[in-house]
């Protein structure tokens, strides 16, 4: 299996945040980073095997829990678009961390010629109660 690794510090998202989007869902607001996704939609366009909207997830984010202290979970999950594109969810929560809590990462998919390319990717964050905000976010944890 292909492996690339994107994934940065989310507190220095620096060289990755490349625009802020808002997505505004049953009137709840979130606000994200938009990420560069060039060098993914690369590996993608190489890859000769088939793979499914999770899979590309996971070559973005190839991390496993490894243990079950503190209850880490990760999640993902795979919504299709009337434009026939899909988008990946993908929330890894209850961090090891003492200020942030958990990751959400959004990846919209198109495929074309049977293979995926990415259409955006974004992602915020959440911290533990007392050490920042507590819903899905971009402001830094404490």
């Amino acid at each position: 299996m292909l492996y690339c690794n994107l994934k940065k510090d989310l507190n220095t998202p620096s060289n990755e945040l490349l625009s802020e989007s808002t997505t505004q869902t049953n009137e709840i607001k979130e606000e994200y980073i938009m990420i560069d996704h060039a060098e993914l939609n690369y590996t993608l366009a190489q890859t000769t095997t088939s793979m499914s909207g999770k899979e590309v997830m996971k070559l973005y984010y190839p991390y496993e829990v490894e243990s079950q202290e503190g209850n880490e979970i990760i999640t993902i999950q795979e919504k299709a678009l009337e434009n026939g594109n899909i988008i990946v969810t993908l929330i890894h929560d209850n961090f090891l961390d003492d200020s942030l809590k958990g990751e959400k990462h959004v990846m919209e998919l198109q495929l074309n010629n049977n293979k995926w390319s990415i259409v955006t990717l974004k992602k915020n964050w959440k911290c533990w109660e007392g050490r920042g905000h507590t819903n899905w976010g971009v402001e830094p944890c404490l």
